[in-house]
């Protein structure tokens, strides 16, 4: 997999937590699409998403979620997943943009058995992405105008290098001309309880 095939799921902000958290994941081969369906949030998309791989991988683990491109204050957010099967090892690409899903084979996930399992269930996604959205606007007012990417990894493997990313946390990166004299223009919120703060 080559570096701009990386960037375009991985962005801005999340880039090297997310890339990072994965490693290196290597080839890129068949498409599917699903059905159409309402996917303005990332738990809506999802759902579109994993149903896209229900012969594919019916055993499919969310690992990564973000937004496919910049989300202005009245744009309608597409998504792009990370989904891996533990039975195959495989990860998949998953696109869900105006309600379609677009999936695509995206390498080996090298994880191990135990890896898999503490892969958390989707029960553990309490904090959708509109929510968490506004918790981040909360401590970061000047984002509520401004264009912003998210999204957030399940699992940091052990064969991490340098595993920056904190599980199960939305980043919420705005376009970092917004920020002013804060500190940083990205928010980590917690996807259990909603608490928001500035990342350090």
């Amino acid at each position: 997999m080559n570096q701009k095939r990386t960037a375009r799921h991985i962005r801005l902000g999340l880039v090297l937590a997310l890339v990072l958290a994965l490693g290196a994941l290597a080839g890129c081969s068949s498409s599917k699409t699903a059905p159409t369906a309402t996917t303005s949030s990332a738990q809506k998309a999802f759902a579109v998403a994993i149903s896209s791989l229900s012969t594919t991988a019916p055993d499919g683990k969310l690992l990564v979620a973000q937004t496919a491109e910049a989300v202005t204050p009245t744009s309608t957010p597409s998504w792009e997943f990370l989904i891996g099967s533990p039975k195959t090892s495989l990860i998949y690409a998953v696109l869900v943009k105006d309600g379609k899903a677009q999936s695509s084979e995206y390498g080996d996930a090298g994880l191990s058995a135990a890896e898999w399992t503490a892969v958390p269930a989707p029960s553990a996604w309490k904090v959708d992405s509109a929510e968490a959205h506004d918790k981040a606007v909360a401590v970061y007012p000047n984002g509520k105008t401004a264009e912003y990417f998210m999204g957030f990894v399940t699992y940091v493997p052990k064969s991490a290098t340098s595993p920056s990313a904190k599980p199960m946390t939305w980043i919420v990166s705005f376009n970092p001309t917004s920020r002013g004299t804060a500190a940083t223009s990205t928010v980590n919120v917690d996807m259990g309880t909603g608490a928001a703060s500035l990342a350090k």
